[in-house]
Order: C-alpha cells, then structure tokens, then sequence
C-alpha cells in the first residue's frame, strides 16, 4: 500500500474505523498539546531568588520572601514573569527577574555593597556571566509593574 503523508487528527474528528487504517498504514502520529501550569513559573520564581536571600539588607531579612510571593502573585506581573512563547511558555523569564533584583538592589532589598554581578552568579549557580545578565535591560517592566513594586516596597 503506497504511503502518503501524515493526517492531523484531532479529538472530534476521531474515529476508531479510521484510527485503526492509518496505523495499519503507518501514518498516525500523536499531538498532544504541552500542559501548561499556569503556576510553573511562579515557583520557579522563588527556587530562583531564594539563592539569593542571604544578601538581602538586614532590615528586609525578614520580609524578602514576602516581598517576591506578592511580586508573584500579582497580575500585572504575570506578562513579565511569565515567557509566552516556545518551548519553555509558561515558565519563568529570567531576564525580568534579573532586572527586577537590580531594581530592588538599587532600592535598598539587596546589599550594595554586592556587585550585581555577584548576585547574578548566585542565582544562575555558574562563575560566569552569562546572556540573562547582560540583556536583562532589555526586559523592562510595564509602568503599571513599576507602580506596583513600589507599592510592594512602601507596604512591606
């Protein structure tokens, strides 16, 4: 039997007479959408920047954790946090992250007497700097994240 290329089939037009053809004929593949947990990068998040708790200022020791479950949890955030295409969609971005740690070291979270580079190392776990460090200035926050970190910052 000559052999023709793949049909897609999808949940409603399945039917088991015309499954058992196409395999017969070598022509089933499946295509089965990623699950994407909406929560993934919320965690990832966390495991991340708690790498980095130690450097935290003496006065936000207490509270760091606080501070980046609110940053998490909040809705505005979720468009930069989150990356929304490829393979890794739904997960963290690490680039606004990295940018977000430089805000908060530039406003007190973290020591400064700690090079951003070295926190950076920190969180990526490596002795090099490497492409989330240097382009993290690419990946701005929306003026309404801004906002919303300062709240973050004035109310914890």
């Amino acid at each position: 039997m000559k052999q023709t290329g793949l049909r897609r089939l999808s949940p409603k037009d399945f039917n088991a007479t015309l499954l058992e053809e196409l395999t017969r004929q070598g022509r089933v593949y499946v295509d089965m959408p990623r699950a994407v947990n909406d929560d993934a990068y919320k965690h990832e998040v966390m495991d991340y920047v708690r790498r980095i708790a130690d450097y935290a200022t003496d006065s936000w020791q207490g509270g760091i954790d606080g501070l980046w479950e609110q940053i998490v949890e909040s809705a505005c955030f979720r468009d930069c946090l989150a990356l929304k295409k490829g393979l890794r969609a739904g997960h963290m971005n690490r680039y606004t992250v990295t940018n977000i740690v430089c805000r908060l070291q530039g406003k007190g979270v973290y020591r400064r007497d700690v090079p951003m580079l070295t926190l950076h190392l920190q969180l990526e776990g490596t002795t090099k700097r490497n492409r989330y460090y240097t382009s993290c200035g690419n990946y701005d926050l929306t003026r309404e994240a801004k906002g919303v970190l300062r709240e973050l910052l004035v109310r914890v």
